[in-house]
């Protein structure tokens, strides 16, 4: 476990540091986005890239939440519940004036929270675009519908998914709830190698990660997408994802 890793653990609460439940042999596991091992939270937006990233960070078992695709404010949330749990049955004395109040709790969670190294990877539209259209798991579409077609109807940035946030952008995942950035970094996945010494820089080294290529479907148009693009339907993509172009300068 790395230093910061400890320095977590021990900071969520004194009375238990492990943060395991009552059963010492069943780790708390709330959600694959929470890496208390590297002191990170990954925000996997769906058809960014994400799985090789998710593969090095290791899918816990049992999650308490099993969607790989929580927003940060989703996340935010589960903060609460799992230092609240930390600290069942801790208490071994009476009286017990150090025990802390809930408002301590929910200070510490936000705490951890502001703590935790928060990042995440995003995508040209016009070429994820094509990605939810052809992928092979999820809600199918190719076979279905041309790809015109498709991208009539496709309003959010989740189409497709088997569990859909209703987020119009990308950035929706990593805003508050006054669609303010609050993420550390977020990288191109078009960019990752690159990326790969920023995220080291900045976790010190805990985050070290290696470029793979997981989860590629074969057959997607995603490589050639500008071929499957009319002046029409590139211009639907624009205008219905223009926050995520305009916050991170994607062109066609």
């Amino acid at each position: 476990m790395s230093r910061l890793g400890r320095i977590v653990r021990k900071f969520v609460s004194e009375k238990a540091p492990s943060l395991r439940t009552r059963d010492s042999r069943v780790p708390m596991e709330l959600n694959e986005a929470l890496n208390l091992e590297h002191g990170v939270i990954f925000i996997a937006i769906p058809k960014t890239g994400t799985t090789s990233v998710r593969d090095q960070l290791g899918v816990p078992r049992n999650p308490l939440v099993a969607n790989p695709h929580l927003d940060i404010l989703q996340v935010r949330e589960l903060m609460y519940p799992m230092v609240l749990r930390a600290t069942l049955g801790g208490n071994h004395s009476f009286p017990a004036p150090d025990f802390p109040t809930d408002a301590e709790l929910r200070v510490r969670a936000a705490e951890l929270f502001d703590r935790l190294f928060k990042f995440s990877a995003v995508r040209n539209p016009w070429a994820r675009a094509v990605s939810l259209w052809s992928r092979k798991e999820g809600v199918r579409t190719q076979s279905g519908l041309s790809f015109e077609r498709f991208l009539e109807d496709h309003l959010h940035a989740s189409d497709t998914c088997r569990q859909p946030t209703r987020h119009r952008n990308q950035i929706d995942w990593l805003c508050d709830e006054e669609g303010r950035m609050i993420m550390d970094y977020v990288y191109k996945v078009e960019e990752f190698d690159a990326a790969i010494g920023e995220i080291r820089d900045r976790t010190d080294g805990r985050l070290v990660l290696e470029s793979r290529q997981l989860n590629v479907n074969p057959a997607s148009s995603s490589r050639r997408y500008r071929e499957l693009y009319t002046d029409r339907t590139r211009e639907l993509v624009a205008r219905r994802f223009e926050r995520d172009i305009d916050a991170f300068g994607y062109s066609f």
